[in-house]
């Protein structure tokens, strides 16, 4: 009997190889866009708690124009790094959306390859155990010739 051989067994081993660099591919660019997020969020708190911080003191002793204006570039200079990540978000999300079809057409091939793989698993199967139930009768019918061929022994 032939030993079991996945002919196919390199291109799975190679579309694995390439699914699992593909989805560490996504897993990178989801990153990245999760640390443009945070930047994004963390530029606006930091204005926010600026802008707070102002009116308190605007509540409390009074600004000078020069605060006004200082105030008023930080905010300028706060959009212009919000805006910025915005179109980055955007851009990673593009990436990240045509990044997962190439995950998930990989995937599929690898499904099906291992289902092509299992098939032929399942047939060799079937070949051993329907080879060995032949050698099994064929040494059951060779022991029923020698005995009657020896005949009776009395």
């Amino acid at each position: 009997m032939k030993r079991f051989e996945f002919s196919l067994q390199r291109m799975l081993a190679f579309k694995t190889t390439l699914y699992e660099k593909e989805r560490n591919t996504l897993a990178h660019l989801r990153a990245r866009r999760l640390a443009a997020e945070q930047r994004r969020d963390d530029v606006a708190l930091q204005m926010a708690e600026a802008a707070a911080a102002y009116r308190r003191k605007a509540a409390d002793t009074g600004v000078a124009a020069g605060e006004v204006h200082q105030l008023a570039q930080k905010k300028q200079s706060s959009d212009a790094v919000i805006e910025m990540l915005q179109a980055e978000m955007a851009k990673l999300d593009a990436e990240i959306e045509k990044q997962l079809q190439v995950v998930i057409a990989l995937d599929r091939e690898v499904k099906s390859l291992e289902k092509l793989r299992e098939a032929q698993w399942n047939e060799w199967q079937e070949d051993y155990a329907r080879e060995e139930r032949e050698r099994i009768l064929e040494l059951v019918s060779r022991r029923y010739v020698d005995i009657k061929a020896a005949g009776p022994q009395q």
